[in-house]
């Protein structure tokens, strides 16, 4: 089969938002090179579609245009549905190998949620002169971060960076050089910028992420995963706890993420994952 892309966009809160995504099936012919030679072409994240090899029932790698990705779970609701829906994967839960392992996805016609990883949360960061330096890449006070800030993995660390209004995220204009350099320094893959919520959502964010080709991203799975790890952490509750996340309104793509977190007995988070819903824009082979 010649690989074939078709564009999806997922996330998306009304006409024009959400995350666009090219899903390239029948990408067993393609060396990585050639992955990374047309997700620059698309000049979006992109999920090329391979046989499994160990007992999933696809296998997906990840691009976005300057480098390849360990995990990307908007392209990974992408495949999902668009395989789902032509009768290629068995029927609402399948495994997806990914660079990182195996995950769970749960499908149905236009969405799915993608099981992630247990969170590794990072230490605070208190000190003065490293908070200033996070401020100052946002082009932001010290004084306007209105919590914890620390680095969240469930698959990709991301710096998580509480505001205390929607206004105050909106006005953030990055030094992205600074940004990047920070990132570097925290190792982590981008910053994650948090509020609360408006309009029917418990939290609005935007996400930017490091070198990836671009400066800021519609909506961000992984990221919205690690966020519900690190607000699940602050409830006394066990059980799972469901946050819905806006992203993408400064970009004038307006996306919802709907993201999870699980606590068990003794307080712990114990597992996360992210759903949205997703549909077909286009096909569009440019670059194969």
């Amino acid at each position: 089969m010649a690989p074939d892309a078709v564009w999806m966009s997922v996330f998306a809160d009304g006409l024009g938002g959400g995350n666009p995504c090219p899903v390239v099936l029948g990408a067993d012919v393609l060396t990585g090179e050639d992955m990374q030679a047309s997700t620059a072409e698309f000049g979006a994240e992109t999920a090329f579609v391979l046989q499994p090899r160990a007992g999933g029932d696809i296998r997906l790698r990840y691009f976005v245009p300057n480098h390849e990705m360990q995990m990307c779970v908007h392209a990974t609701i992408a495949a999902t549905v668009l395989l789902g829906r032509a009768g290629r994967l068995p029927a609402h839960r399948v495994v997806v190998e990914s660079p990182l392992g195996p995950l769970g996805v749960t499908w149905d016609r236009d969405s799915a949620v993608v099981d992630q990883f247990a969170p590794v949360v990072g230490a605070e960061i208190s000190d003065l002169a490293a908070l200033t330096r996070v401020a100052e890449a946002l082009r932001t006070k010290v004084d306007d971060v209105a919590g914890p800030v620390r680095s969240v993995s469930t698959a990709r660390a991301k710096l998580m960076i509480p505001l205390p209004a929607e206004s105050a995220l909106d006005a953030l204009e990055p030094d992205y050089e600074l940004l990047w350099q920070v990132c570097d320094e925290l190792d982590v893959t981008g910053f994650y910028a948090f509020a609360p919520g408006t309009e029917n959502v418990d939290i609005t964010a935007r996400q930017f992420p490091r070198r990836a080709g671009y400066v800021e991203d519609p909506a961000t799975g992984v990221a919205a995963a690690a966020l519900a790890a690190h607000l699940a952490a602050g409830l006394h509750a066990p059980g799972w706890h469901t946050w819905r996340i806006a992203q993408g309104r400064r970009m004038g793509r307006p996306s919802i993420l709907r993201a999870e977190a699980e606590r068990d007995v003794s307080g712990a988070v114990i597992a996360t994952r992210v759903g949205g819903g997703a549909h077909v824009q286009s096909r569009d082979s440019r670059g194969l």
